[in-house]
């Protein structure tokens, strides 16, 4: 407990099944870091901008399709230089001018 003034350890176990010579520390912790990039980079944006976990898509294939075409949309927009999703999906919201341009057109 920090406010008592006490140290405490902590510890994660993990299985992996690279050579003990390539589970280095250094390694592990960038496939660790990796994993996080990926939830931070589309899931995160996924959920966030697109509200994918509010979806009331919920039988068939409807829920597969929406999300292809959100990561379709998300492919798209980074392509074609978007650094900002989310603002880049106000702005194509508001004007379908912006978003055929964006596009090439």
């Amino acid at each position: 407990n920090s406010k008592e003034g006490t140290i405490r350890d902590d510890y994660a176990f993990g299985l992996t099944s690279l050579t003990p010579d390539r589970a280095t520390p250094e390694n592990l912790l960038g496939l660790a870091r990796g994993h996080w990039e990926i939830e931070n980079r589309n899931h995160h944006v996924r959920d966030v901008t697109f509200h994918e976990d509010l979806s009331q898509v919920r039988t068939q294939n409807g829920p597969h399709m929406m999300a292809t075409l959100r990561e379709l949309a998300m492919s798209i927009m980074r392509l074609t230089g978007v650094k900002n999703i989310a603002k880049a999906c106000r702005d194509f919201a508001a004007s379908a001018h912006k978003t055929l341009r964006q596009l090439g057109y």
